[in-house]
């Protein structure tokens, strides 16, 4: 912008400010100019003069029929920046949003075009009422039936970054130590805004769909399922006091030996079905272990995620360590449930089956 340009602007501005001015009481022009304090620090010292001023103003006798005080030139222009600034779609639309993890992410508006790399996120974004701004997902996100026909963009490994940019995102949801370090920082390079979904319990998942509604902008189709999904929390058992003597160790994988710590859903639900994870003291969703350290932790039962197949697999391999209590009683348990897995808001609705299998065992 030349300087013709920057003058025209600042007789606009001046302009505008008169107007409102104009039109003000002094109870309005003080509000006006405290706000403008807040908001328009390079205009401090005019701002702060003319307050003064209303102030000398308002406590004289005939208040009703005094004149407020004039701003200057400056103080014009101040008011006149200030009413754009409220006027102005893009600056009045700036959204400040705080994620799972407690870190607060600024955008210039409710996010219209989303990225979302966890199949928990995306069918939270969907309960959330935002699903139709996904514009790409990865390629395990199947729930709702809708997802499914939503681009996939690669997985939380690996993404097709040429593809990603020309999406032009407005955000990427992520979930907090499940997607790759190294996709992580590939978007930071790309300074692409990062939001970041993170539950441990059941009674997160209400919240943070709560949370990605305000991201998203859709607070007001979301209201009436947040209240669903805490009804149907508070409809679950009741995590106990004391933790359970029943020991439980969840088995993902074989090689490595992955498992579920406190903060993956899992562990929660174990709790409330009468279990305890042994690896809940681990503050990571997905950690890998020692056997040897299994050993010594010593589960009543173990849970096995996998197929008929190869759960016969990982029992004949657990068989030779009879000293493990789960061994000794056939307490290996094959046990899949997506639901869980996924962590979005129908994992609520597993739990009911893993304290019916939970109940089964031996005390």
């Amino acid at each position: 912008m030349g300087m013709q340009e920057w003058l025209v602007a600042a007789c606009v501005m001046a302009a505008a400010g008169y107007a409102a001015w104009s039109l003000a009481g002094i109870s309005l022009q003080l509000r006006l100019v405290d706000f403008g304090l807040r908001r328009l620090p390079l205009l401090h010292r005019p701002l702060q003069s003319l307050r003064a001023r209303l102030h000398a103003a308002t406590g004289c006798k005939a208040c009703s029929t005094h004149k407020s005080a004039a701003p200057s030139i400056v103080g014009l222009i101040a008011l006149g920046v200030l009413g754009l600034w409220s006027a102005s779609p893009a600056i009045a639309a700036t959204l400040r949003v705080t994620d799972d993890t407690g870190a607060v992410l600024t955008l210039p508006g409710p996010a219209m075009r989303i990225v979302s790399l966890a199949p928990g996120a995306t069918e939270m974004l969907f309960s959330a009422g935002a699903g139709p701004k996904i514009v790409a997902t990865v390629a395990q996100a199947d729930v709702p039936e809708a997802a499914k026909r939503i681009e996939r963009i690669g997985d939380a490994n690996a993404l097709v970054y040429p593809r990603l940019q020309s999406l032009k995102p407005d955000v990427i949801v992520a979930w907090k130590d499940l997607t790759n370090e190294l996709v992580i920082d590939s978007l930071k390079k790309l300074k692409l805004p990062i939001y970041y979904v993170s539950v441990r319990t059941m009674a997160d998942v209400p919240r943070s769909v709560e949370r990605l509604a305000v991201l998203a902008g859709t607070s007001a189709t979301a209201a009436a399922a947040v209240r669903e999904l805490d009804a149907r929390v508070a409809k679950l058992p009741k995590v106990p006091s004391k933790p359970s003597t029943l020991g439980v160790f969840y088995m993902m994988l074989d090689s490595p030996l992955y498992t579920v710590g406190s903060r993956h859903l899992m562990s929660d639900a174990i709790a409330r079905c009468g279990g305890r994870n042994i690896y809940a003291d681990i503050d990571f969703p997905a950690p890998i272990v020692e056997f040897k350290d299994i050993k010594k932790r010593n589960p009543d039962v173990i849970l096995m995620e996998a197929q008929p197949i190869t759960a016969r697999d990982w029992r004949e391999r657990w068989i030779q360590f009879s000293e493990v209590k789960a061994v000794a009683n056939r307490q290996l348990l094959p046990y899949i449930e997506p639901r869980l897995n996924r962590m979005g808001p129908s994992a609520i609705d597993a739990v009911e089956g893993l304290c019916k299998l939970l109940r089964n065992v031996p005390r």
